[in-house]
């Protein structure tokens, strides 16, 4: 197991690191994004919340953002364009109509990074690339990481 998540982290840090760097990525096969649908689709996660009805749809969304992007960085087979766009499709799902300008979806993704247990580089190089620099950005995922 301690050679899957090494593996799953490395590729994370090579990804980003390479995303930061200026590199640029073509659009992924069929096959990857079949498999990043799969993670997405995924009934059976070990990280998915529980249903409980009294949470609020923002809370939903918020809760399965994290899910997903705790499934995406422990995978780790997928681009961040994909990551991106299963991210819209969570939030078409909630009803959510600008992922990119929603606070909840960097708290999402914060707890889901805290979920799965991904360490202070791989935080910072996936915060960075997310955030595009935007201070509220960095602070949703921050308490994110820490709820």
């Amino acid at each position: 197991m301690n050679h899957i998540r090494t593996f799953a982290v490395s590729t994370t840090l090579i990804l980003t690191s390479a995303l930061l760097s200026g590199c640029s990525f073509s659009t992924s096969s069929e096959s990857s994004s079949d498999s990043s649908a799969s993670l997405f689709n995924s009934a059976s996660s070990p990280f998915s919340a529980s249903s409980d009805s009294s949470r609020t749809r923002r809370q939903k969304y918020e809760g399965d953002v994290a899910d997903y992007t705790a499934e995406f960085v422990v995978a780790s087979s997928g681009t961040l364009e994909s990551f991106r766009g299963h991210l819209s499709e969570l939030a078409e799902k909630h009803e959510i109509t600008n992922w990119e300008a929603d606070r909840d979806t960097y708290v999402g993704i914060g707890r889901g990074m805290a979920k799965a247990k991904l360490g202070k580089p791989q935080i910072s190089a996936f915060t960075e690339s997310l955030s595009n620099n935007e201070p509220w950005k960095k602070q949703a995922i921050e308490e994110g990481l820490k709820k």
